[in-house]
């Protein structure tokens, strides 16, 4: 049970995967049975991700030429320096992308093919336990939380590409194939963060379902109470042996992600602070769209973390549910023991978001990734203030020589 919505943004998710080639294998999709199969592992399709792959790492080499006798970073080092720690966090991406596409791939293809096991199995027990329209409210709502992720992504990239064609000093065909080069960047990052959204709307979608189950658990009949409540058990248990699988598998993919967006959130700040001093030429809509890429940078930075926090929450808070029917007052044996059960596995089983197994992702790592930014932004900014109070001794000392002269 789907609600149409909700496949419809699954679609949308999917098809910005497929052409990014960051799919191991195809699905096909039956909209009027409302199911999803495995397409049989392609040899065209793995080639054409070969090919997707390599053509992005060599592009990474049309983005720098001559950007520094005629852009706009020609007299500022820092402004260098950015680009090219940039150029190399973006081939990082691509490594670790693809590299984990390429090695892990038979490991990805159990996964599509576990993944589709367990939503079969358990979507007859949603059916059987849930309301209805709950379940469907439920899709709905996320449906519309992934519209807002997908708009809010491509308005990102919208302002993005306005700013960079706004910075192009001179007009050629070596300007204008890096910044074809640069667009195709952003969009592969754009399908990389569409994707890692949908996957924590499935899995949120999932850990949700099952609050609805055990709250559901209040009116059916005591004799049919145990049985389903270890199901459910089952169910959640599932759903976090397979988050966590997701997250191991594709951990370095990640952590290159979280990087490049750090980086350029750093870049958009500093280049705000060049804006703000004159030091590059802007006009009314520069303004417009240099503070909506500032805007919608920050909130798809703030967006995915929440979106994460979201998940482990709603995984890590079932025993708050839970709670409700130990409260009851008439419960039998067979269910305590499934209450037991499920609490002690529920204590047993946190989930938990670590970067390369290092940096656990929750609020304060959230705000502290924050601070990180600004305190980098503000380091840069030191070296301007350097910068601009040289000329002014230069110009010091030469008056200096020259008063001395005359007076010789």
């Amino acid at each position: 049970m789907l609600h149409p919505k909700l496949g419809r943004v699954m679609n949308v998710v999917y098809y910005h995967s497929v052409v990014f080639a960051l799919m191991s294998t195809t699905l096909r999709i039956r909209s009027c049975r409302k199911c999803l199969r495995l397409e049989k592992v392609s040899r065209a399709y793995t080639i054409y991700s070969f090919f997707v792959g390599i053509f992005l790492f060599l592009n990474l080499y049309f983005m720098v030429p001559r950007i520094m006798e005629e852009g706009y970073m020609k007299y500022n080092i820092v402004l260098q320096w950015n680009f090219f720690v940039t150029l190399f966090l973006r081939a990082i991406a691509v490594m670790g992308c693809y590299g984990t596409l390429w090695l892990k791939r038979h490991e990805i293809i159990q996964l599509y093919k576990y993944s589709l096991i367990y939503w079969k199995r358990f979507g007859h027990i949603m059916k059987a336990i849930v309301d209805k329209k709950e379940l469907l409210d439920l899709q709905a709502s996320l449906a519309r939380i992934m519209v807002r992720k997908i708009i809010l992504l491509y308005s990102a990239f919208l302002c993005s590409t306005v700013m960079q064609y706004q910075l192009l000093s001179v007009i050629n065909q070596q300007i204008l194939l890096a910044f074809c080069a640069r667009l195709t960047h952003f969009l592969h990052l754009l399908c990389v963060k569409m994707g890692f959204f949908g996957v924590l709307v499935l899995l949120n979608h999932q850990f949700l379902a099952i609050h609805l189950a055990i709250n559901a658990l209040h009116g059916r009949k005591a004799r049919k109470k145990w049985k389903t409540l270890r199901s459910v058990a089952a169910m959640h248990l599932k759903t976090l042996r397979l988050a966590r699988r997701i997250f191991d598998m594709f951990d370095i993919a990640n952590a290159t992600v979280f990087i490049n967006m750090f980086m350029t959130a750093i870049n958009i700040l500093y280049h705000a602070v060049q804006y703000s001093n004159s030091t590059i030429k802007s006009n009314g809509y520069g303004i417009v769209f240099g503070n909506g890429l500032i805007v919608f940078n920050f909130w798809g930075t703030l967006a995915l973390m929440e979106m994460l926090d979201r998940v482990v929450t709603s995984c890590n808070n079932t025993g708050q549910q839970l709670r409700q029917l130990s409260d009851l007052p008439k419960v039998g044996s067979k269910m305590q023991r499934e209450l037991d059960v499920f609490t002690m596995q529920l204590r047993r089983n946190r989930l938990v978001y670590k970067i390369c197994g290092i940096v656990e992702l929750d609020k304060p790592a959230c705000l502290n990734y924050i601070g990180s930014i600004l305190s980098n932004v503000i380091i840069l900014m030191q070296f301007d203030l350097r910068r601009q109070r040289q000329p002014i001794k230069d110009r010091q000392y030469l008056i200096h020589l020259i008063k001395n002269k005359t007076r010789m």
